[in-house]
């Protein structure tokens, strides 16, 4: 049987999900390895020609198939071959997730034949991944949420993480919290930890995490950001909006104002919305109105070289503090 799986980086679960379904079925099957990039495409050929009929079972898989000219009239070729006793994968990246109109063809009249079997993922949409995780850790929609928020989205990470989670767990019930001693937490969701940290008003060892990384550009893109989703909740309150304590109810309010938290014509998740209305209700609508702005204005004055990155920022996490819980409920 031929596999492909193409498309964007969220096939490469596919792609370990098929080897391992083939691993476990063929123990003793024999595995070669080839890669397009390389210009092994010829040596991958020539191992689906070699045949013989008291063989065992063969794993060969072509990765990188993306770089091959004519890859269409390629694949076409390798389907009419008279392959005996192989599984093959081909795995075909494409970043954007736009597979040409000719390969689209091609793969539909080959699966439509039975001579080849086609994953396709042409969005990169992040449903992939957390299924993957979902069912690899046997965890509800939520805790992979929350998983993936640590250790970012890239597959290869991800399955190394998951690998290792299921090793330190033995069989014991998940448990996020003890999970952070032994997963790699990207810098990306500790710079989100420190920014729910300051917004919360526990700033000391925010201080501390700036001095020893030098990251107070993230920490400033974030407060920015954090805070205008902050200061659209607390508008859309002030207009009467109401958002629910339960995530369920909230999720059908957010089906209403969503389009208000689009960015880069993305809508981000829910969840991620629901979570931030636990440090919004600590600041008043004046509050966060001037923090957006202060968060703008210290950006600029950095960029301009007007003042250092370290004391622009420690004075936005000041003033941050001095506004946490005044005058923050809305008649």
């Amino acid at each position: 049987m031929i596999y492909f799986i193409g498309g964007t980086k969220f096939r490469e679960f596919k792609y370990f999900e098929i080897l391992n379904k083939l691993r476990e079925k063929n123990p003793n099957i024999s595995e070669s390895f080839f890669d397009a990039e390389l210009k092994e495409d010829e040596n991958f050929l020539e191992k689906l020609m070699t045949n013989s009929i008291f063989s065992s079972q063969e794993l060969v898989v072509l990765k990188r198939a993306q770089k091959i000219k004519k890859f269409e009239t390629f694949l076409k070729n390798i389907a009419n071959l008279d392959i005996i006793n192989k599984q093959i994968i081909i795995d075909y990246e494409k970043e954007d997730g736009k597979l040409n109109a000719e390969l689209k063809k091609v793969l539909d009249k080959l699966e439509k034949d039975k001579k080849i079997k086609n994953f396709l993922f042409l969005k990169d949409e992040d449903i992939e991944i957390q299924n993957y995780v979902m069912l690899e850790l046997k965890i509800n929609k939520k805790n992979a949420s929350s998983l993936l928020e640590m250790i970012g989205t890239n597959p290869f990470k991800v399955k190394n993480e998951i690998e290792k989670i299921k090793i330190f767990l033995d069989g014991e019930k998940f448990d996020l919290k003890k999970l952070k001693n032994i997963i790699s937490i990207e810098k990306e969701y500790k710079i989100y930890e420190i920014t729910k940290e300051i917004l919360s008003n526990r700033i000391n060892e925010v201080m501390k995490y700036l001095e020893q990384t030098k990251e107070y550009m993230g920490v400033l893109y974030s407060l920015y950001n954090e805070l205008e989703v902050l200061y659209k909740i607390k508008i859309l309150k002030k207009e009467g909006k109401q958002f629910s304590s339960n995530y369920n109810t909230f999720k059908i309010q957010f089906e209403k104002v969503k389009e208000a938290f689009k960015i880069n014509n993305r809508i981000p998740n829910s969840y991620a919305i629901f979570k931030k209305l636990e440090l919004e209700k600590n600041y008043s609508l004046e509050s966060l109105k001037k923090l957006v702005y202060r968060s703008w204005e210290i950006e600029n004055s950095i960029k301009t070289g007007k003042i250092e990155m370290s004391a622009g920022v420690e004075r936005l996490i000041m003033q941050i503090s001095s506004l946490y819980k005044i005058d923050c409920i809305i008649k």
